[in-house]
């Protein structure tokens, strides 16, 4: 037999004709026992020939000088490393991604509740660690309300992201605004007072009002905010809680104004 599909073909003759009803002959049990034996006799052969081949790869292994042998290990280190460093550099840009979607509001795209949070703690922290202070700034959008009463949830969801930029816009590079939750925006100003961070609101109110109008939007977008200073030694949720009650006070002032819970200054009208 010169090839391996000659030997499968002879098989198959062989099979065939033992398997044919027609041959009784009865050396046939003889044939049937003897076949069994080549075929036991083949496979036997084939696996001394592929113990061969293992041990002809392994002496040429062997064979190989030092050098070989050391540049053969460096070259599966080094893929080893690349696999590693593909591997390493894709949880890189996972755990980014889930840290950006855990801190950020889908609509707006701005910074969300938790990211403030974790940000007024840090600000609290380094004011306690060097002094200075620092101010936030509770916006509401005026009568959001009645605009997804009467233009629909898609449309409130526009008014949003447009405050939401034109915020964006119109603070410091180093302030930060998140979305607070439903129509509000908490704005922190790092290193600032009231009086600046009341001033600042106003550049933000006028912005947004400024900008709506320019684009010929109706009705007319415009803010209420709530200013108040961190005060030495107080929580979070207390300087969170003054704030409130100073954006409760604008809005009772007739909206579209600012005011601070720390100054006793009339609200800033338009």
């Amino acid at each position: 037999m010169s090839s391996r599909s000659e030997e499968t073909e002879f098989d198959e003759r062989i099979e065939a004709l033992l398997r044919a009803a027609e041959h009784g002959n009865p050396l046939l049990p003889a044939f049937e026992e003897l076949f069994d034996r080549y075929r036991a006799q083949q496979r036997l052969l084939d696996r001394l020939t592929r113990i061969s081949d293992h041990f002809q790869q392994a002496e040429r292994d062997r064979g190989l000088n030092y050098v070989d042998r050391y540049q053969r290990k460096v070259r599966q280190i080094e893929k080893i490393v690349r696999i590693s460093d593909r591997y390493q550099s894709m949880l890189r840009e996972l755990n980014d991604r889930l840290h950006l979607i855990s801190t950020r509001d889908e609509l707006t795209g701005l910074p969300n509740r938790r990211y403030l949070l974790e940000r007024l703690d840090t600000e609290i922290s380094q004011v306690a660690r060097n002094g200075g202070t620092f101010s936030v700034g509770l916006a509401d959008i005026d009568h959001f309300k009645a605009v997804n009463d009467t233009r629909g949830h898609a449309a409130g969801d526009a008014v949003l992201a447009h405050t939401a930029r034109c915020i964006q816009e119109s603070i410091r590079d180093y302030d930060v605004c998140a979305r607070w939750g439903g129509e509000e925006f908490l704005i922190l100003f790092p290193q600032c007072g009231v009086a600046d961070a009341l001033r600042l609101a106003e550049r933000v109110r006028h912005v947004v009002e400024d900008q709506t109008r320019a684009l010929g939007l109706s009705p007319v977008i415009t803010l209420s905010i709530g200013i108040t200073e961190f005060r030495p030694s107080e929580t979070v949720d207390a300087m969170l809680r003054r704030a409130d009650e100073a954006l409760y006070r604008a809005k009772e002032s007739g909206r579209n104004c600012t005011v601070s819970a720390d100054q006793a200054d009339r609200p800033r009208a338009p």
